[in-house]
């Protein structure tokens, strides 16, 4: 037996170079969602940075990805060329001013050797385009450490340490931190745990039940020190896109297809229809065939009403979990759909961050006549899109470009 294909020759080729043309992006939405569905647990620095420079109180240490030995400049700028700035994580410890408050860290990390910052106020602008693409962590901002115990940074040219109360910055060299180490841990009690961080060479450091080494790589990324964390949107904004335009790519597919196959329907109802004689139960499929096209009569408003919402989402730049558009009364002619947009959960707090995102939804959209907040604690929306308006405009457009295509 001959199976019929499922598509037409014709479309089975533009289904096939669709895929191929949307594959990389496919991959790309994968990689954002599983970062997303991994986004609970704490990352390190090797996990979110591919090279970490240390500046240190007059020498900066790199650490490229995949090297285990690092590399030493006075300068962290003699360091880091354009290409590196690319995922490189800049790890540094600012001063404090007289009151006690964190300096600038731009005008603070572009300061030449006399200590007077090269970008200055007037130039901090660019001083914060030089450094765009790294992330700035701040360890004096560090979140204190567990009760009996003291994390410890050995990197450029300090070692760093905090501890439940507070953390310190103290000088050292590559030949004299094994001693810095020990004087550190005098100060406190002798069950009080220690973790160190370094990628120095720790063989120095004589073996102790005390001290658990790790590398820097292996270095929690406290939120709190994290400087310039982008948001979600800012990191898989072109992700979220581009799966947003799949979506409504597929619909159209979906739809496009359906229509097809209910054309076919509709001609061999058609065809049956003339062929059956005018008696016995033909007034009854009269009726069933006529509820049918009736069901059927706005249906290409259904596309126009999803690019639409979807156009709307993008534009209003929300945070979104997913979107529905449906008829409110399934078993009767539409008169108006329903479309349902839900926010990811705990991406906005209130009205006032949720009342302007509905306004933008509803000044962006070209169907939505009303829109409200359905009652809950997760914020969703529910628009209304009267269908006899939209139909009225829809034919008086539509009229015209069958005319001219009756004419070509």
């Amino acid at each position: 037996m001959v199976q019929k294909p499922l598509l037409p020759p014709e479309l089975a080729e533009k289904a096939k170079a669709f895929g191929e043309k949307m594959g990389p992006w496919l991959a790309k939405a994968g990689t954002a969602l599983t970062m997303l569905l991994h986004a609970g647990r704490l990352p390190t620095l090797g996990d979110t940075f591919r090279h970490l420079c240390v500046v240190g109180l007059n020498r900066s240490e790199l650490l490229l990805a995949g090297e285990t030995t690092p590399v030493f400049a006075d300068r962290w700028q003699d360091l880091a060329d354009d290409n590196l700035k690319r995922g490189l994580g800049l790890v540094f410890f600012a001063p404090r001013t007289l009151e006690g408050k964190p300096v600038n860290p731009y005008l603070f990390l572009t300061a030449d050797d006399t200590g007077e910052a090269e970008g200055a106020e007037g130039n901090l602008a660019a001083a914060q385009q030089d450094m765009a693409g790294m992330g700035l962590l701040d360890f004096c901002r560090m979140a204190p450490a567990q009760p009996n115990t003291v994390n410890i940074v050995i990197a450029a040219d300090v070692l760093f340490h905090w501890d439940v109360n507070d953390n310190y910055v103290l000088p050292t060299t590559t030949t004299g931190w094994v001693r810095d180490v020990e004087q550190v841990l005098k100060g406190y009690p002798r069950t009080t745990k220690a973790a160190l961080y370094t990628n120095w060479d720790t063989d120095l450091l004589p073996p102790s039940e005390r001290i658990a080494r790790h590398s820097l790589r292996d270095l929690p990324v406290d939120e709190s020190a994290w400087l310039n964390k982008p948001t979600v949107q800012e990191k898989y904004g072109t992700h979220l896109l581009a799966l947003s335009l799949l979506v409504a790519t597929g619909t159209w597919f979906m739809l496009h297809m359906q229509n097809n196959a209910i054309e076919e329907v509709n001609d061999k109802l058609r065809a049956v229809e003339q062929q059956i004689p005018r008696e016995g139960r033909f007034a009854e499929m009269a009726r069933a065939v006529t509820e049918q096209e009736k069901m059927m009569q706005k249906r290409d408003l259904f596309y126009l009403a999803v690019k639409d919402a979807a156009r709307t989402v993008e534009q209003a730049q929300m945070k979104l979990e997913s979107f529905e558009v449906a008829n409110p009364e399934p078993q009767e002619p539409p008169k108006s759909y329903i479309v349902t947009f839900e926010a990811v959960k705990g991406a906005y707090e209130g009205w006032l961050q949720e009342e302007p995102i509905a306004k933008d939804i509803l000044l962006n959209s070209a169907m939505l006549e009303a829109i409200r907040k359905q009652p809950g604690n997760g914020f969703k929306l529910e628009g209304l899109i009267p269908l006899n308006p939209a139909w009225k405009a829809y034919g008086q457009l539509k009229r015209p470009l069958a005319a001219e295509g009756e004419g070509k």
